[in-house]
């Protein structure tokens, strides 16, 4: 529905969770919507307290929705690289670059795409339905013991991009893990937390990410887009 700015779900395939919206507004040019509140905590919250039990099956619930949206298609004879409604593609490095939105058509679209944004790696990569944001911030859970991931929010950046647009954007995105600490002047504390969070995000991209998302190749394919990247933050 791009007249609202909505993505809707629709088919039985389509098994990523997201919010059940109730509706929406516009108020002063500021849209509105209005959606199911989801109790329970992200990941990045909660993640430091799982059992290793835990943490693996909400990897393994990852994997079948990542699994499930990346297998959606395009027409083959209409594809492109863009987001969902053929509109300029939203992903956060490229705001300030019109020239790098898109959306770019045709058999040779994402090569267009590597073109536009000097990314120098494989053309071949097919077009794949990708999140963009798929980060511990943005997976909800289910409060409790044993949690189940209750839905996938922000999808803003989300978009047909190249396949392994998805885990190069997941394997460089740092978040803080856990409460916020006050500085209590304990400035050992800090820097003991500081490490741990490190560590846990470190394990987060090598142990846990690689298991509900296929790593790509790190010299030929990530290298060369995290050096767009770094160029753009």
């Amino acid at each position: 529905m791009s007249s609202l700015g909505l993505l809707v779900k629709y088919g039985g395939d389509a098994q990523g969770p997201i919010p059940e919206v109730f509706g929406w507004a516009e108020d002063g040019g500021q849209g509105f919507i209005y959606m199911f509140l989801i109790h329970g905590g992200t990941v990045e919250e909660r993640w430091r307290d799982f059992s290793e039990d835990e943490r693996l099956a909400v990897c393994s619930e990852l994997r079948s929705m990542t699994t499930a949206w990346r297998a959606l298609t395009q027409d083959q004879q209409d594809c492109y690289v863009g987001n969902y409604d053929r509109k300029p593609l939203t992903e956060v490095f490229f705001w300030s670059e019109p020239k790098y939105q898109g959306p770019f058509y045709g058999v040779n679209s994402i090569q267009q795409l590597q073109e536009a944004c000097r990314i120098e790696t494989n053309p071949e990569a097919p077009i794949t339905f990708t999140h963009n944001d798929l980060v511990p911030p943005n997976i909800l859970l289910t409060p409790g013991p044993n949690p189940k991931v209750a839905a996938i929010i922000d999808w803003a950046q989300s978009g047909w991009y190249p396949s392994y647009w998805e885990y190069c954007k997941a394997r460089y995105v740092n978040v803080l893990w856990g409460d916020t600490l006050e500085d209590t002047g304990d400035g050992e504390f800090l820097q003991s937390r500081a490490i741990g969070d490190k560590a846990l995000q470190n394990e987060w991209w090598t142990k846990y990410l690689p298991l509900f998302l296929d790593p790509v190749d790190e010299e030929g394919v990530r290298h060369p887009w995290l050096y767009f990247a770094l160029g753009h933050v």
